[in-house]
């Protein structure tokens, strides 16, 4: 396994990205293709499943219709209130009454179903267990029903409701000796004041009816319709149907599965009417949905044999605009390793490999431009080697010089003389017996604070100072000798370049992660001219010609080096008169 890792590792990008691509494409298209045999098939099956849902749903709707006819037919007793009245009274004066008139009107009612016009009904019979009950059984006269009549027309199983019972068709024996088949819808008449029952109708219909009508909705040879009642009992079954009565029983409301029918897989959808409660069924074999999916899935795969082969020769030349860039990169960074900035590859295109060559453009002019300024910085850094070895040449003779003289100054009682040296020993040995180039912001205003302290023995009353500085951020580190030669500069053009007094202000501020030392006087400022002049010099780095001059700039290049060009001094004229140079380092504290 290690071995062929690192022989991939190894292998050529070119060559990796053709067979990377290779597999990348050829696996996801095998499964797609597979799945998308797979999908089809329970596509097929999930579109006919919802067509023969619609089917068996219209199917039972029209059923439903013409079921609903019954349904209004049973409560033709409501709309005779004759018959109603007939129906409650009750005690023997009512058995009693007048016969011919309660014929009239129970022949009335009858008739009055049997030629309803739109349902073609068998027989009607009124059963009352208060009143003289009628029947008219399928090519029978009517007749008063005997008490035999009950069991003879209502069939075993039956509800008899006040909402209507659909009973399956069944035998009836009618008065002439014949067996008629017959479904029924059995209906409970109660009072309309306290729901009394006080009766039963019986409206009989010819199963032939309903077997035709359910005949003429069938409309694919391939299908096979079955209906049961409320207790599983067949109703109509297709010669076709092939499920078994234990099977038909176990559905009740609406779906569609899929079973297994003696090794062949069938599709069934079911719905129970919500009418009649009865449950129609339709089969369908997935032999026969899905013997057109091979041809299909067979073309599929000669299709996805010719993708593979072009999407294969699309990635080699792909593999080739890739690498053909990366190629001429690499050559490039070899010149830029052997010291050659002036490169630069052409970027026209706007995708990975165009930015990333002007991405390479950018570092290499950056390189060049790093160089020079580490070029600079050595340079800098040489010359201040060399200044500090003379300044360094046999430092103890100058303290111990000084010493001398701070002692003479004593036994003189020369107060000024000794605070001078001792100053001037202090600012020697900050200046060049320091190992570090970095101090703390405490330390550096000390040593300037000696500075002035010089200066003012020097000056009198003519310099004055105010140092603002907060004790949380002393400690910030900043490079020595930054915060001098400013101090210097601000004494140098108002002492003695300019007239007067000189009072200056040095604070310490923070600001964000920003530390800012602000140095202010108010001597005679700079003309616009010449503080664009500084600008200039300081960005450029350039020193000025002769002596003099070389603080603000030594001071601006040091830190810019260091730190950025986010950092450095800034210099402003006051409104009041004078100057302000802000010093402005990163807030290490």
């Amino acid at each position: 396994m290690r071995k062929w890792l690192k022989r991939w590792k190894n292998m050529r990008l070119v060559n990796r990205l053709i067979l990377m691509n290779t597999v990348l494409i050829s696996i996801p298209l095998i499964i797609s293709s597979w799945i998308s045999s797979i999908g089809y098939s329970n596509s097929i099956q999930a579109n006919v499943g919802r067509y023969q849902a619609d089917v068996v749903r219209e199917f039972t709707a029209n059923t439903d219709a013409f079921m609903n006819e019954l349904v209004l037919l049973s409560v033709t007793p409501y709309q005779s209130p004759e018959l109603l009245n007939y129906l409650e009274q009750s005690g023997t004066n009512h058995l009693n009454g007048d016969i011919y008139d309660q014929r009239l009107l129970l022949e009335s009612f009858v008739r009055r179903i049997l030629v309803n016009g739109r349902v073609d009904v068998a027989g009607v019979s009124l059963l009352s267990a208060h009143a003289r009950s009628y029947v008219e059984l399928p090519d029978s006269p009517g007749r008063f029903a005997e008490a035999a009549d009950q069991e003879r027309v209502v069939p075993v199983g039956a509800e008899v409701t006040g909402k209507g019972y659909f009973a399956a068709p069944h035998s009836l024996l009618s008065d002439n000796g014949s067996t008629y088949e017959v479904f029924s819808i059995i209906r409970q008449i109660r009072s309309l004041e306290n729901g009394r029952p006080l009766g039963t109708l019986v409206i009989d219909v010819p199963r032939e009816a309903l077997i035709q009508r359910i005949r003429n909705l069938e409309s694919s040879q391939t299908s096979a319709f079955a209906m049961v009642d409320q207790q599983g009992h067949s109703i109509y079954r297709s010669d076709s149907f092939a499920l078994t009565n234990q099977v038909l029983t176990s559905y009740r409301g609406e779906g569609t599965l899929t079973l297994d029918n003696n090794g062949q897989p069938v599709l069934l959808t079911y719905q129970t009417s919500p009418v009649t409660g009865w449950t129609v069924l339709q089969a369908v074999p997935l032999s026969v949905l899905l013997q057109d999916a091979s041809r299909i899935n067979q073309q599929m795969i000669w299709l996805g044999g010719l993708c593979l082969i072009l999407s294969v020769l699309l990635s080699v030349i792909h593999s080739m605009r890739i690498t053909r860039p990366l190629s001429r990169l690499r050559d490039s960074m070899k010149l830029v390793e052997r010291g050659q900035f002036d490169i630069e590859l052409p970027a026209k295109n706007m995708d990975e490999i165009g930015h990333l060559s002007r991405a390479f453009n950018m570092m290499v002019s950056r390189l060049g431009q790093l160089t020079y300024r580490l070029y600079e910085t050595e340079i800098r850094e040489k010359n201040a080697q060399i200044a500090s070895l003379q300044s360094q040449i046999n430092p103890h003779f100058l303290y111990n010089t000084l010493g001398s003289i701070s002692m003479y100054a004593e036994l003189e009682d020369n107060r000024e003389i000794v605070q001078m040296t001792g100053h001037l020993s202090a600012l020697l040995r900050y200046s060049i017996g320091g190992e570090h180039t970095d101090v703390t912001i405490e330390q550096e205003l000390d040593h300037v604070q000696g500075y002035l302290a010089i200066q003012q023995i020097r000056y009198g009353e003519r310099l004055s100072y105010e140092v603002h500085a907060p004790e949380e951020w002393l400690n910030c580190p900043i490079i020595r000798l930054t915060l001098q030669p400013v101090v210097e500069n601000a004494i140098v053009h108002g002492l003695e370049r300019g007239r007067g007094d000189v009072h200056m202000v040095i604070t310490v501020r923070r600001e964000t992660d920003t530390m800012q030392i602000i140095v202010q006087d108010n001597g005679p400022g700079m003309e616009e001219q010449e503080l664009a002049e500084q600008y200039d010099k300081m960005n450029k780095g350039v020193l000025p010609e002769g002596p003099g001059g070389h603080g603000l700039v030594n001071v601006h290049r040091r830190i810019v080096l260091r730190y950025g060009q986010a950092y450095g001094l800034r210099l402003d004229n006051l409104e009041q008169g004078g100057l302000q140079v802000v010093i402005r380092i990163p807030n290490s504290a």
